[in-house]
């Protein structure tokens, strides 16, 4: 039986040929032209499920790199500010040694003084410095409030708070940003152990100072008083007072290899008070409770110090106890740039892995979703041959008609 295939069904099948032909070439110039194999997920549905993956978390990864450099600029300022007060506090120290000397003439205090009230206002300053942004540094989270400002008195009060600003940067890894003032500046570890020292009650010609003043029990928040007194042959006696007390809780003949220590029966106190220096008979030393002190209350006893009279017992001991105060707030911001140091290092490890893992998956992605341009050429130049020739084929299909043979 023989089968008629009508011209139009011919027509038909030849234009839909080359229609695929022309689809074919036009898909493979797409390709060609964005480098990229598939263009929607129906090209390959498994391959493209791999990619969306590849391609979120390569977003999370630019995202963690932003967050990354975010950080490293405010750790940079934060850096920067810790510096500026490590340099402060040694321009101090230096100001207040040269005060200690008991021959410095009173028109050189009184510049040391000036000086001194000029390297407060910087530390002020630097204390109340913003970053880039305009976000106070060492405000916590408190960010748009000025963090330290003086009362009406000239005491320096912390507007901020103890928290600290973090950045993300990889799924569970946050690093901190930021450090709180309070903690910076007004919280420094106590050179001396767990008591503060007042000089008020020496002697002129008293030489003494404090090397340490410590308490075994956390539970004892009393103040201590401690007099040296004669024994009634000559010889220096201590007294220790609690408090506001008139009457000694103990005392005893001054040892100086031993210091002053004293345990009650109650098991209540425990201390551990040494001194060091040329004691006089009458020195009188007031120890308060204090773990930590405040930086700019050191600074500010340094610039009242500067106002006594060279000779002044108190004044001397009081410009001692600064030099310790300033050498401990030196360690204590050197320890706060080391954290600042190990933060840094931390963003230059994760920036790396991050770089790493964004290498992988591209690559991972290209071999999925992007072109292999030479077999794309091949392909195209074969369509593109098939199409010349379904034309031909077209075109010598349209002739076939009995009207060319009449």
């Amino acid at each position: 039986m023989i089968s008629r295939v009508s011209t139009f069904t011919q027509y038909q099948n030849l234009t839909s040929s080359l229609m695929r032909k022309q689809s074919m070439i036009n898909e493979t110039n797409e390709q060609l032209a964005t480098g990229k194999r598939m263009q929607t997920a129906g090209d390959d549905p498994v391959a493209s499920v791999s990619t969306q993956n590849y391609k979120q978390q390569l977003v999370q990864i630019e995202q963690y790199q932003k967050s990354i450099t975010l950080a490293g600029n405010r750790l940079g300022s934060l850096e920067t500010a810790l510096s500026g007060a490590e340099n402060y506090i040694d321009s101090t120290k230096q100001k207040v040694i040269g005060m200690i000397n008991g021959a410095m003439a009173a028109d050189d205090r009184t510049a040391f003084k000036s000086e001194l009230e000029s390297l407060y206002e910087g530390l002020m300053s630097l204390a109340n410095s913003q970053d880039e942004g305009g976000n106070y540094v060492f405000a916590g989270n408190q960010t748009d409030t000025k963090p330290f400002v003086e009362d009406v008195s000239g005491t320096v009060q912390y507007l901020g708070d103890n928290g600290h600003r973090e950045a993300k940067i990889d799924t569970s890894v946050t690093v901190a940003t930021s450090q709180s003032g309070q903690q910076v500046f007004m919280e420094i570890e106590n050179p001396y152990g767990d008591f503060r020292p007042d000089f008020a009650g020496l002697k002129p010609e008293s030489k003494l100072s404090l090397l340490s003043a410590s308490k075994n029990m956390p539970t004892d928040t009393h103040s201590y008083r401690v007099a040296f007194v004669d024994d009634g042959t000559g010889k220096l006696n201590y007294e220790l007072y609690q408090g506001t007390g008139n009457t000694p809780i103990t005392t005893g003949a001054y040892d100086a290899t031993v210091g002053i220590k004293y345990k009650d029966t109650a098991g209540n106190i425990d201390l551990d008070f040494q001194f060091d220096g040329d004691i006089q008979l009458g020195d009188e030393v007031t120890l308060n409770p204090g773990k930590t002190f405040d930086l700019f209350q050191t600074m500010n006893d340094a610039i009242k110090y500067s106002e006594y009279p060279s000779t002044s017992p108190e004044a001397r001991a009081g410009l001692q106890q600064t030099i310790d105060d300033l050498n401990a707030a030196f360690v204590h911001m050197n320890q706060r740039r080391s954290e600042v140091g190990t933060n840094l290092k931390k963003l230059e490890t994760y920036e790396s892995i991050h770089q790493d893992v964004e290498l992988t998956l591209s690559k991972a992605n290209g071999s999925l979703e992007d072109i292999d341009y030479s077999k794309a050429i091949v392909e195209l130049n074969q369509n593109m041959i098939a199409m010349q020739a379904a034309q031909a084929a077209f075109n010598k299909t349209k002739e076939l008609t009995l009207f060319n043979y009449l």
